[in-house]
């Protein structure tokens, strides 16, 4: 997108939720940051050699999209209300330039950025955005997920602005939580150490039984059986983001 689009969604989501202004010119220019100061990434080639390069803004990667909302949110817990907001903005930055489908070879892709920068943001999407946003790291990444390329020009436009919004009331939501959600983590984080003592008791085993039987190869199905038990987990390492992303470690 131009600029003039990313700034346009910047000030549309900050009036609706009152920013003050110069919040709301670290959000417009924080939504500008990423083609001032590109973000890079290391692509490794055929032959094994590193190459840095230009992290893709039309096909970003969902997790440059979401380093920047963490780092978003962990300001906002730390009270930079600024850096938080500038984070963001570098964060939507990806989400909306997702939004514009280039043609065959970019072929299309200026005369789509023009026909966009002629649409002001709908305060509908705004609206309906911040109204289905969950405080989440969860609900970011679905967000991120869920943008598609759009040909038409309105399309593009109502879908950055509604994700944008969305995430943007996601990660500036209070830190609170619930009793439930608290339970939870800590019941998860007590599973996870145990599964760390037995995976631990299991290595130990095999390590005996490789010196009882003077064979290393005893070693194999006990690290096998340990890996396994601490892979099978899938609620941990969801919700330790979420004890994270709510300031409970």
């Amino acid at each position: 997108m131009k600029w003039k689009s990313h700034k346009a969604i910047a000030r549309v989501i900050s009036h609706e939720m009152g920013l003050p202004y110069d919040l709301e010119k670290a959000l417009c220019e924080g939504s500008v940051d990423p083609d001032r100061r590109p973000d890079t990434l290391l692509r490794i080639s055929r032959d094994g050699r590193g190459h840095v390069i230009r992290a893709p803004h039309h096909h970003p990667h969902t997790g440059t999209v979401m380093g920047h909302a963490w780092m978003a949110r962990r300001a906002y817990l730390q009270g930079n209300h600024y850096w938080a907001v500038r984070s963001l903005g570098r964060a939507l930055h990806y989400v909306q330039d997702k939004s514009v489908h280039t043609g065959f070879m970019f072929w299309a892709h200026d005369s789509r950025e023009e026909a966009i920068a002629k649409i002001d943001p709908p305060l509908k999407a705004v609206v309906m955005g911040m109204d289905m946003a969950i405080s989440s790291p969860d609900f970011v990444r679905k967000c991120i997920v869920k943008v598609r390329p759009r040909r038409n020009a309105s399309d593009a436009m109502y879908q950055a602005t509604l994700y944008s919004s969305a995430i943007f009331a996601s990660v500036f939501t209070s830190p609170g939580t619930t009793e439930k959600s608290l339970n939870a983590y800590r019941r998860a984080l007590r599973r996870r150490r145990l599964k760390w003592a037995f995976a631990a008791g299991m290595l130990a085993f095999s390590a005996l039984a490789a010196f009882m039987l003077d064979s290393p190869m005893a070693l194999v199905p006990g690290a096998v059986m340990a890996a396994a038990i601490l892979a099978i987990d899938p609620h941990y390492r969801r919700l330790k983001g979420e004890a994270e992303w709510f300031g409970l470690r």
